[in-house]
């Protein structure tokens, strides 16, 4: 599943993607996802909200997960968002990349 954010992006709007997502019918754990944060301006959510949105589990081990982060804001928030969901006994696999291309490549090695 692709999810795509741009300008400034706050944990109210993270929060209401990932409901919007959960309540669809057709999502399974097992997907894959890549999220588009290259028109990312911005990422307006603390480090506590990122410990917070980190403790729930959506997706299963077999889940291959990539944020595209090109910026030192959008970098920083997912390697964050990865080291808290290890923390957290987070098991699925999680990556991040400066490129769609090298997002997309490792998803489809999986």
């Amino acid at each position: 599943m692709r999810a795509r954010a741009w300008g400034v992006v706050t944990y109210a709007e993270a929060m209401a993607m990932r409901a919007k997502f959960l309540s669809d019918p057709n999502f399974s754990e097992d997907f894959y996802q890549i999220i588009d944060g290259r028109d990312v301006t911005r990422m307006a959510i603390t480090p506590a909200e990122i410990g917070q949105m980190a403790k729930d589990k959506v997706f299963s081990p077999r889940s291959r997960r990539t944020m595209v982060a090109p910026t030192r804001d959008t970098y920083d928030f997912a390697r964050m968002y990865q080291l808290f969901r290890g923390i957290n006994a987070g098991s699925e696999m999680m990556r991040v990349f400066k490129t769609m291309e090298e997002a997309e490549k490792w998803l489809a090695e999986g």
